[in-house]
């Protein structure tokens, strides 16, 4: 039985990678925020290096969003050197706001069920 694309997967083929990383923050905004996490932004300026920054209580979140066709490597999506990023913004944060717990995601959208996932220990998944 051969595989046919999903009308969203196919709508996903044809659009610009930019394009479809930007929906994808986009959708994982709308989703923290309606779990009551709000964006930290230090002078108009996203206050670390990732996709998103997220705030609820003395919790920070940085959330590296990633748009991936399926699901069964997804948590492999994060690059040696991204981890090396992400772990640098998460000692200048923990400078920065010594009272916080810092934590890091990945979220992830796909153009199918389920859609988008998130994994809170990215590197050790």
């Amino acid at each position: 039985m051969a595989h046919t694309l999903t009308p969203l997967h196919r709508l996903a083929k044809r659009l610009h990678p930019h394009l479809r990383g930007w929906m994808a923050e986009k959708l994982a905004l709308a989703v923290y925020m309606a779990h009551g996490w709000l964006p930290v932004y230090s002078h108009r300026r996203q206050l670390a290096q990732t996709d998103l920054t997220l705030a609820k209580g003395t919790t920070i979140i940085l959330v590296e969003v990633k748009y991936r066709t399926s699901q069964g490597r997804g948590h492999l999506a994060v690059r040696p050197e991204q981890k090396q990023r992400l772990d640098r913004q998460m000692r200048l944060l923990a400078g920065k706001y010594p009272g916080y717990t810092l934590r890091l995601e990945l979220f992830l959208v796909f153009p199918h069920k389920p859609f988008w996932q998130r994994i809170s220990h990215p590197y050790t998944a």
